[in-house]
């Protein structure tokens, strides 16, 4: 007796875990516990379609080596690929790629990790990465959503949408209703919606509640996501020996991190510092080689 097959395609893979993942997130609506279920497979359906957009181009790109091809690219490889003006040359918005990464972070910690999810922050996860699926699998695959989402689903999935845009209605009713003035309210680095409150140190979002450090650049004085300040350490000379690190020439910087919008600035004074000594050093190393040469008067 020969056993049953079941066998997907690629892109028919990519289907099967959106659809799953819809399921997942409408019976989240009565069970918190199947949020990470429903992310598992979206994110899942988002790497595989990346994948098919690379076959599409050509078999082989899907696969992480292409003179060994045995496994396929991981996500972050294939959005690379797919960016690569000599493969695909299509070009993902910073802020799209931003969720993306935020997402299969979170896939990861719910694989390996313990786990503890905001409701509200999962609903919202799920909500951009879906529309992200959406507008990716219409635009470049050329399949649309209810080609593949059977009718009761995706009514279903839309009602989700409206309960995350009706919660990002009362996070913005909050922030008005707390007088909280806009230049307080940031773009939140989770959900990416202006409901990220800064003031009197909350530093949390008022729509999926997630938290993040807030630094003050030691250039400039601004406040920025400590994710986004820069390191410049590597511009220090310094030496590293047996645990210690000697620092020889700080350039006038007492702390080594800047902002986006000063790290360009620091960089062009080290180096100009720099120069400058060089340039000083040089003089001086030719004004001792004269005095040895010259005869004494």
């Amino acid at each position: 007796m020969t056993g049953k097959i079941h066998k997907l395609s690629l892109v028919g893979n990519s289907h099967s875990f959106m659809t799953e993942a819809v399921k997942k997130a409408i019976s989240a609506r009565s069970d918190v516990s199947q949020w990470p279920f429903a992310i598992l497979h979206l994110v899942q359906a988002v790497e595989l379609s990346l994948k098919e957009l690379l076959r599409r181009q050509h078999p082989v790109l899907i696969y992480e080596n292409i003179d060994t091809p045995r496994n396929t690219v991981s996500l972050v490889q294939a959005m690379a690929r797919i960016e690569n003006p000599a493969i695909v040359g299509i070009t993902i918005p910073q802020a799209e790629k931003k969720k993306i990464e935020v997402a299969r972070r979170l896939r990861n910690q719910i694989i390996h990790f313990e786990f503890e999810i905001n409701e509200a922050h999962a609903m919202g996860k799920f909500s951009e990465i879906f529309a992200f699926l959406v507008y990716f699998q219409g635009r470049y695959l050329k399949l649309e959503v209810e080609n593949i989402l059977p009718q009761g689903l995706l009514e279903s999935v839309m009602d989700i949408e409206k309960c995350f845009a009706e919660l990002k209605f009362k996070a913005f009713q909050r922030i008005q209703d707390e007088n909280i003035s806009v230049e307080w309210v940031w773009a939140c680095p989770n959900c990416g919606e202006n409901t990220f409150v800064i003031q009197d140190g909350r530093n949390v979002c008022f729509l999926c509640r997630q938290s993040a450090e807030v630094s003050e650049c030691p250039q400039c004085g601004t406040s920025w996501l400590t994710e986004d300040m820069q390191d410049f350490t590597d511009l220090i000379d310094s030496d590293y020996d047996e645990g210690r690190v000697s620092i020889h020439n700080d350039y006038g910087y007492a702390w080594y991190q800047a902002c986006p919008d000063c790290i360009g600035k620091v960089r062009d004074d080290i180096e100009s510092k720099r120069a400058e000594e060089y340039h000083h050093w040089m003089e001086e190393e030719e004004w001792y080689c004269r005095r040895q040469i010259l005869p004494k008067r």
